[in-house]
């Protein structure tokens, strides 16, 4: 990160001559904006989705903060570990993104491997309610519910294909998602 933050300033102070257009300059920064939010859990699936999600948080304004070592999450197919990250990640986002408080535009999430156990935590800032359905899941907010409301199904349903333990804690002004696979 240390290289690119230098690379960056080096871009900005050629920027101001003449030598490279502003295009170019732009183009340039973008792709060491790429390196610089690749995200590394030692998963490669999770790599990618994880690297997608932070490109989008930074161009939506979100800090999106991962503390994650994915190294024995190998047990899950890649095609779950990209729809159970990528869903919790793109429920936070749509949480997040409801905020106009740039210092609650955040999403921590965390993997801990303790012991035989792997700990997965999602946590954000959230404004408004939040309705539960018959199963304590949350319902979506948006208008069409024959297309939306999927995303804490398809959790739930993955987590129990693996058999993990789901939880959701709704606290004052913090929604969680906690799993924990054995």
């Amino acid at each position: 990160n240390l290289k690119c933050h230098d690379l960056k300033h080096q871009i900005r102070k050629l920027s101001n001559k003449e030598e490279f257009s502003k295009e170019t300059v732009k183009e340039i920064t973008d792709i060491i904006n790429i390196y610089d939010s690749t995200i590394k859990t030692g998963n490669e699936a999770l790599d990618l989705i994880l690297t997608e999600k932070s490109l989008l948080c930074q161009k939506k304004n979100i800090n999106l903060t991962c503390l994650a070592d994915c190294s024995k999450l190998s047990f899950i197919s890649e095609s779950d570990l990209y729809s159970l990250f990528g869903n919790m990640i793109d429920n936070a986002i749509e949480a997040v993104s409801k905020i106009d408080n740039a210092e609650k535009r955040n999403i921590n999430l965390i993997v801990r491997n303790i012991k035989n156990y792997v700990s997965i935590a999602v946590e954000n800032f959230y404004e408004g309610n939040i309705n539960l359905d018959n199963n304590g899941l949350p319902l979506t907010t948006k208008n069409n519910t024959d297309y939306h409301g999927y995303g804490f199904k398809s959790i739930k349903m993955i987590v129990e294909k693996y058999n993990g333990d789901f939880k959701i804690s709704i606290g004052k002004e913090i929604f969680s998602v906690y799993i924990l696979f054995k």
